[in-house]
């Protein structure tokens, strides 16, 4: 007569194990991966800011004297950043409303950041 040993584990144990190991690689991969898409999100923010801060600063320096539309790309250095820039009168003389926006990512559907400052026109 044969004895089996019965310290080892069955197959429906090991199963159950992998089934939780497996789980809980998916949920630590998907949270990796939130991690870097709001990473991504993050540097885009803070490039897109600065850049929108520096266009201000611009229009601050010149002052913003006509109502006017105008778009533009931020050159070779950041490719897939685009600007516009909206000049509005607003109800006070001599005070106009800048709103500067820039956007980037898909077209169909660009993230974007908008900056909105009054700047009195230059005399």
């Amino acid at each position: 007569m044969i004895r089996f040993r019965q310290n080892g584990f069955t197959l429906l144990e090991v199963m159950i194990a992998i089934l939780i190991i497996a789980t809980s690689f998916i949920v630590l991969l998907h949270s990796r991966n939130q991690s870097v898409i709001a990473a991504d999100y993050a540097r885009h923010m803070t490039v897109a800011t600065l850049l929108a801060s520096e266009k201000m600063g611009e229009i601050e320096q010149s002052g913003a004297t006509e109502t006017s539309e105008e778009t533009g790309e931020f050159g070779e250095d950041f490719p897939e950043y685009t600007w516009r820039i909206t000049v509005t009168e607003t109800a006070y003389e001599k005070i106009n409303e800048v709103r500067v926006e820039v956007l980037w990512g898909i077209s169909e559907k660009p993230s974007r950041i908008e900056l909105v400052n009054y700047v009195k026109e230059k005399e």
